[in-house]
């Protein structure tokens, strides 16, 4: 089992975060993905049985991540 743990900034990131949670609450694929959170960051936590699969599951809460903040930032393409 592969696992990565992505640490973002609370204060910064929240609301994107907020705005992609049923995404990060899915399996993407044979990945599992959830979140956890501390006073201070928020990790976006990727299990995967082989790294294709890993990085199939990084590439996909990227593109979305990159989504939202887009849109929330009004920067739509």
């Amino acid at each position: 089992m592969f696992k990565v743990k992505l640490t973002l900034d609370r204060k910064n990131y929240e609301m994107y975060i907020k705005s992609i949670e049923p995404e990060l609450t899915e399996t993407f694929g044979r990945s599992r993905v959830y979140e956890t959170l501390d006073k201070n960051n928020i990790y976006i936590n990727i299990e995967a049985p082989d790294v294709p699969s890993l990085k199939a599951s990084i590439s996909s809460i990227a593109r979305v991540l990159n989504v939202a903040k887009k849109i929330l930032e009004g920067k739509i393409w």
